[in-house]
C-alpha cells in the first residue's frame, strides 16, 4: 500500500476521470459540480486511507517496540543466566579445590624456625624405650658389594644419624634443646 499522505490532489477534469464523471452527471449537473463531487469523494476516501495508514504505523511501531523490549528482556535473561552459570562453576571449583581458595591470613612471617623431631624419635620417647623393637626385622639394603639384609633399626639409624664427634657446637646445642622440648611434650 502506498502512503496516502503523499498523494497529490488531482484535477478531475482530465480525460482519465471522464468515465467517473459520467457516473455522476445526472439531473443536470455541470462538469465543475461533478468534478467537485468527485474530488470530495476522493478526498474522503483518501482521508480514510490516511487514518488506516496512520493506525497501521502506530500498530507497527508498538509491535516494533514490543519486539525490542522482548529482545532486551531475552538478552538480559541470557546475561543473568550466563552470570549464574559462571557463579555456579566458580562455586564448584571452590568446592573441588578447597585449598586453592583457602583464605591467606595476613600475619607476619615467623622469625624462628620450627624444630620438629623425627617421628621415629617421638615414638621412642612415647614408649619410654631406647630400643626400637625393630631388631628382629630385616630389610634389604644396597651396599658397595650389592644388596644385603640388615636389621631395620640399624638401616633407619644409618640414614639420618650423624656421630656426636662430627656435630658442630651449634648443632649440638639445637639437638639438646630439641631433645629437652620433645621430652617435656611427651612427659
Amino acid at each position: 500500500m502506498t502512503n496516502p499522505h503523499k498523494e497529490k490532489c488531482l484535477n478531475h477534469m482530465l480525460p482519465e476521470f471522464e468515465e467517473a464523471c459520467l457516473l455522476f452527471m445526472v439531473e443536470g449537473k455541470t462538469n465543475e459540480e461533478v468534478a467537485a463531487l468527485l474530488s470530495n469523494l476522493l478526498d474522503f476516501n483518501n482521508n480514510k486511507a490516511k487514518l488506516v495508514w496512520d493506525q497501521q504505523r502506530v500498530v507497527e511501531a508498538e509491535a516494533w517496540q514490543e519486539e525490542r523490549k522482548c529482545l532486551g528482556q531475552e538478552a538480559e535473561r541470557q546475561c543473568l543466566l550466563c552470570e549464574k552459570e559462571e557463579e555456579q562453576a566458580k562455586q564448584e571449583e571452590r568446592k573441588k579445590y578447597k585449598n586453592k581458595f583457602a583464605p591467606i591470613p595476613n600475619r607476619p612471617l615467623p622469625t624462628t624456625s620450627l624444630l620438629l623431631p623425627s617421628q621415629h624419635a617421638l615414638n621412642k620417647l612415647c614408649k619410654e624405650d631406647d630400643s626400637s623393637g625393630d631388631e628382629d626385622l630385616l630389610t634389604l639394603v644396597q651396599t658397595d658389594k650389592g644388596p644385603m639384609f640388615q636389621t631395620a633399626a640399624s638401616a633407619k639409624a644409618k640414614k639420618h644419624k650423624v656421630r656426636d664427634e662430627h656435630l658442630t657446637w651449634e648443632e649440638f646445642s639445637q639437638a639438646n634443646y630439641r631433645m629437652i622440648t620433645a621430652m617435656k611434650q611427651q612427659e
